[in-house]
């Protein structure tokens, strides 16, 4: 999953033009699109619970409750948010505040609320954010006993084996919101022009296969790129360096942190020494020396949701499968070049991805909370009442999206993600529950059926390990500064090989300087007495 836009990686040199996901454990996706899985869908009404019925609501005091997300603060938010308070004051008799922090800050000022005791009832965390710290620091709320009293609908529709599963000692801390189980890498590329030039989705089953369809992309059509880096663009070795392979990053999905597993053997290894980054930034330069990138754009300021609405130069790019925004950039594309088209084929077929089969993704509750169940009770709502839900996901019917059926949406004309209202799902209710774009796909929808089978993927040898991270903090913050130094000039190609080769070598001695050996042998360390229990 995923920033609030997802992440992007690159396009053919890992620069890209399309939204991976964020996730998950990332997750997510990078316009809001979203869709239902097979599940069966809860009941549209709200809880039937003594605690939500009709008579027990109006006993109720008013209430105002505090939530508390990644992100920025979306367009319109105070149309909508008056809105949703007033259905919201009618049903628990509650209204919610917001508190956007950008995500560059996002796991520090939780952090830092947290131990100052400020008062707010529950924000959005993950494993693949700070969720292992918080819960070591006593910052999430024990809601074992309050949980399915006061959300009774979402607690039986997550199920008690997936409740169990993501328990905490024993204990529940933190709601667990399904999503995707892992991120297989796929390539995005220009459909359009691929069928053009003769290609199909079976044309590109390696790296070579991508790099000469750009290559004759690029040659009988001078307007056109491999890839171009944007704003947000820091590297992107995860989503090339390790294809194929079982991978496993600790924490999952920081990919600055020095510390991963392959072949989902319980051995760890400083991905940055590996012979597959190595490689990886000799295939970064070549993309480089042969203008296969724009070299100009290394320092751009654009988006990725920018990027990728409006960039049709640009021929295809290697991230995370689709969840259901493909349909979405193809007509962003066509309204600027007719005929734009994308479309996404996975890279990593026949290769079981390694997953935890937990949530990446948790709604916690703060300890400062002075109403827990109101909290619980406006949760259970998001989840059973349809009109909560979309209000608070997409915003108002017919201004900030069109309803299409029960489960699909639309914008209104001449409006996109950028200039409506829309939260997160990943960030509070199960994926099964919203809306899928009416623009999907069935690229989109098959990638979709794929992410969410457990049987594309294999349970991972440390399943239940979460690394605390408190024993070399020291060495983390320097290391994860140093990684951040130089990942980006590193992995984008840039330079002669001569500098490439300098500046990789100081990289390795900076890490080794900064303490990257303590933070792997504290990970290794970890892990074997996790794997003697």
């Amino acid at each position: 999953m995923s920033k609030r836009l997802s992440r992007l990686t690159m396009l053919a040199a890992a620069i890209t033009l399309i939204a991976s996901g964020c996730s998950s454990n990332s997750g997510n996706n990078g316009n809001g699109s979203v869709t239902n899985t097979d599940q069966a869908s809860p009941s549209n009404n709200a809880s039937a619970s003594p605690a939500a019925t009709e008579d027990a609501v109006k006993k109720q005091d008013q209430v105002s409750l505090k939530l508390i997300l990644p992100g920025d603060k979306p367009q319109r938010y105070d149309e909508v948010m008056k809105v949703l308070n007033e259905k919201l004051t009618d049903k628990i008799q509650a209204t919610l505040s917001i508190q956007y922090i950008p995500w560059d800050s996002y796991k520090d000022q939780i952090l830092v609320k947290l131990a100052a005791g400020e008062e707010f009832d529950f924000f959005y965390d993950g494993w693949w954010q700070n969720y292992a710290q918080v819960l070591s620091k006593n910052g999430a709320l024990d809601i074992t006993d309050l949980f399915e009293k006061y959300a009774p609908d979402l607690y039986s529709g997550l199920t008690a084996d997936y409740i169990n599963t993501n328990k905490y000692n024993g204990k529940v801390y933190g709601i667990p919101v399904p999503g995707p189980l892992e991120y297989p890498q796929v390539y995005t590329y220009r459909a359009d022009l691929a069928e053009k030039y003769g290609y199909t989705a079976d044309s590109f089953k390696t790296l070579d296969d991508i790099t000469a369809f750009t290559k004759k992309v690029m040659g009988a059509d001078k307007t056109r790129i491999g890839g171009r880096f944007n704003g947000e663009y820091t590297g992107s070795y995860q989503s090339i360096a390790f294809l194929g392979t079982q991978r496993e990053f600790i924490p999952s999905n920081d990919y600055n942190s020095p510390g991963m597993l392959l072949n989902n053997e319980p051995v760890v290894i400083n991905q940055f020494e590996s012979q597959q980054y190595k490689d990886y930034l000799k295939w970064a330069k070549m993309n480089w020396d042969e203008g296969l990138v724009d070299r100009d754009s290394l320092f751009s300021k654009s988006t990725v949701t920018t990027d990728a609405n409006t960039d049709v130069s640009t021929i295809g790019g290697i991230g995370n499968a689709p969840e259901g925004w493909l349909g979405d950039r193809t007509e962003a594309l066509s309204k600027i070049e007719a005929g734009a088209r994308v479309d996404a084929v996975f890279m990593e077929k026949g290769t079981k991805m390694v997953s935890s089969f937990k949530a990446g993704n948790f709604t916690v509750l703060s300890p400062s909370s002075k109403n827990p169940e109101r909290v619980l009770q406006f949760l259970n709502l998001i989840y059973s009442d349809k009109d909560i839900r979309d209000t608070y996901l997409y915003g108002i019917e017919g201004t900030d999206f069109i309803a299409v059926g029960d489960d699909q949406y639309k914008y209104p004309d001449g409006l996109d993600a950028t200039k409506t209202f829309n939260n997160q799902w990943w960030m509070v209710t199960p994926w099964k529950n919203t809306r899928l774009s009416a623009n999907a796909t069935e690229t989109d929808k098959q990638s979709i059926a794929y992410i969410t089978d457990p049987n594309n993927f294999v349970k991972s040898v440390i399943a239940g390990f979460e690394f605390n991270p408190d024993a070399v903090k020291s060495e983390i913050s320097k290391v994860s500064a140093v990684v951040a130094e130089y990942r980006k000039i590193l992995e984008s190609g840039s330079g002669t090989q001569a500098q490439q080769d300098a500046k990789y070598n100081e990289f390795l001695s900076k890490l080794k300087k900064a303490g990257v050996d303590n933070i792997i042998k504290e990970k290794q360390r970890q892990i074997d007495e996790f794997l003697k229990k």
